[in-house]
């Protein structure tokens, strides 16, 4: 079964409508490096995961230094460190190798445009995702690429590309980009990936989620 991480928690009333609505995974975007609607400091950022569910798993989307990020996930304490930044592959080893010993799993976004090359050091995304599975991640998210918007495009991944990137993964790939209640439902159907990860498709306003879409986005997942 598909499972749902839902992106861009900013408030305790939104925590709960997700919990209800079945969501495995909560995500916060915690001193994300470029300004985005969604940024919370460590401070916050850790009031709201430590009100969430024992039976729901929490996310922490930063990036940046290996110094920096080990700092937000120290003072944050979530299940999981989402890379969505520029990270290296010698950085993305590190930042695992920190992180495992503290019991925290690391997912690693790879954004890639719309002539399907990533906005990585290594542009082939087959190639990224095989050298990425090396480092030690528990998952691949797969996310679009635009360099007006560079945090939550609102705009469709390359599902070709994920197709490619699927089939050749040795670790879960998660979907995410212009994903909506009204597409979720084919997409998964065709695609079968791990998880999905949704932010500005369930919104009312940049951090406001809105209480119809996320129950339809959930439901409407076969």
């Amino acid at each position: 079964m598909t499972r749902v991480k839902i992106c861009g928690l900013m408030n305790l009333r939104d925590i709960r409508l997700c919990e209800e609505a079945g969501a495995d995974m909560l995500g916060f975007v915690v001193d994300y490096p470029v300004p985005v609607p969604w940024n919370l400091t460590a401070k916050e950022a850790r009031g709201l995961i430590s009100a969430v569910s024992p039976f729901v798993s929490t996310a922490v989307v930063t990036g940046g230094s290996v110094e920096k990020v080990l700092e937000v996930a120290e003072k944050t304490r979530p299940n999981v460190v989402q890379l969505h930044y520029e990270e290296t592959l010698g950085e993305i080893r590190e930042i695992v190798s920190g992180l495992t010993a503290q019991g925290i799993k690391v997912f690693k976004a790879l954004r890639i445009d719309q002539n399907g090359r990533c906005h990585f050091e290594i542009e082939d995304p087959v190639l990224a995702v095989k050298e990425l599975s090396k480092t030690g991640i528990s998952a691949v998210l797969i996310d679009s690429y635009t360099e007006a918007r560079p945090g939550g495009p609102g705009v469709l991944s390359n599902l070709e590309a994920f197709q490619m990137i699927r089939q050749e993964s040795s670790v879960p790939v998660i979907l995410a980009g212009g994903l909506t209640p009204d597409n979720v439902g084919e997409i998964v159907s065709q695609l079968q990936p791990y998880a999905v990860d949704v932010m500005t498709g369930v919104e009312e306003r940049p951090g406001k989620k809105d209480p119809e879409k996320v129950f339809h986005f959930i439901s409407n997942i076969p």
